[in-house]
């Protein structure tokens, strides 16, 4: 991303000074490739639109600390940054049982490899878990049943029912979380093309 031409030495000037009409130039120039950018690293539009917000609110507060006379390379900096954190919280706080749907809507094939190795990995960390506790969790996610027909079914209390469904997603969650961002890490730049 190189400067814009209307991007002068005293636009920039007036911004670091607080001028909001400078700002709005800077905002005007750069929104539209900053959406962009986000667009191609964040899980949805939605994430990408509140990333490019998020830098333009740290581009305001940060004014003088950004040094030199161009500041695309720190718009860039910031807007990866960004970016690659709201990734990260996606897949950390996605429901892991609607992982297999999101696979099947996926029409890009590196897009389809990345969902199914995922896939994949959660059902071999599953499998990971204790007998009583694999048990549980597969009767809620894959039987769908609730929490108390659960612990109807096998004679133990809702609130033990509740915690070892707990304590199972707390282990995908620290166990797929690292896995599944290195392996979006590794397949973005090719799904960034």
């Amino acid at each position: 991303m190189q400067a814009a031409p209307s991007i002068t030495a005293s636009l920039l000037l007036a911004f670091r000074n607080g001028e909001t009409w400078a700002f709005n130039e800077i905002f005007t120039v750069y929104d539209a490739r900053l959406m962009a950018y986000a667009a191609k690293i964040c899980a949805t539009r939605q994430d990408a639109e509140e990333v490019v917000q998020d830098v333009f609110i740290s581009l305001w507060e940060n004014r003088l600390g950004i040094e030199g006379p161009d500041i695309s390379g720190w718009l860039i900096k910031v807007c990866r940054n960004k970016a690659l954190k709201s990734l990260r919280r996606h897949v950390f706080q996605a429901d892991i049982s609607t992982l297999p749907d999101l696979a099947a809507t996926q029409q890009n094939p590196l897009e389809q490899l990345y969902f199914d190795e995922i896939e994949e990995y959660i059902r071999q960390v599953i499998q990971t878990l204790p007998p009583a506790r694999k048990k549980i969790f597969l009767m809620n996610r894959e039987q769908h049943l609730s929490y108390q027909q659960i612990a109807d079914e096998l004679g133990i209390s809702v609130f033990t029912v509740k915690k070892q469904i707990s304590l199972a997603i707390q282990h995908l969650r620290t166990t797929v979380t690292p896995y599944a961002c290195s392996l979006a890490l590794i397949m973005l730049p090719p799904m960034l093309n």
